[in-house]
C-alpha cells in the first residue's frame, strides 16, 4: 500500500540578516531578483530563479550558530558572464571562476557572509 507523504513541496527558505537594507540591495538591486512579498523593517520574499528566499532581520535576541544558514545555489548560463554584470552592478569582491567537472563555478558572498555559488552545466 502506498503512503501519501507528510510534505507536498516547499513553501520558502529563510535566513537571517543583520542589515535588511544591506540585504536588499544585494539580493534585489544587485543581484536582481525580484521581491514578491514584503514587510517593511521585518522582511521581504524574492524569486530567486523559481527559489522562494526569505530574507529575515535577525532578532537581537537570537542566537547566532556558525553555520547555520545555508549556502545559497543558483544555475547560471555563464558564470564568467554573470561574474562581469555583477560588478558591473555593485559587487565588488574579487571572484575567480573555479573548474569542476560538471563545468565552472564561483562563490560569491551576500552581506552576512553567506556563500551564494554561481554554478554552470557543462557542455
Amino acid at each position: 500500500m502506498f503512503e501519501r507523504p507528510l510534505f507536498e513541496r516547499y513553501t520558502f527558505v529563510m535566513v537571517t540578516t543583520q542589515n535588511l537594507a544591506a540585504a536588499r540591495e544585494f539580493w534585489v538591486e544587485q543581484l536582481g531578483f525580484p521581491v514578491t512579498e514584503e514587510r517593511p523593517g521585518e522582511s521581504f520574499i524574492i524569486d530567486a530563479g523559481g527559489l522562494r528566499l526569505g530574507i529575515d532581520l535577525k532578532d537581537k535576541e537570537e542566537r547566532v550558530v556558525r553555520g547555520a544558514d545555508p549556502a545559497i545555489g543558483l544555475k547560471v548560463r555563464s558564470v564568467e558572464m554573470v561574474l562581469n554584470s555583477l560588478a558591473a552592478r555593485g559587487i565588488t569582491e574579487t571572484v575567480e571562476p573555479l573548474s569542476a567537472s560538471t563545468g565552472l563555478y564561483a562563490i560569491i558572498h551576500d552581506p552576512d557572509g553567506r556563500a551564494v555559488v554561481l554554478t554552470e552545466a557543462g557542455q
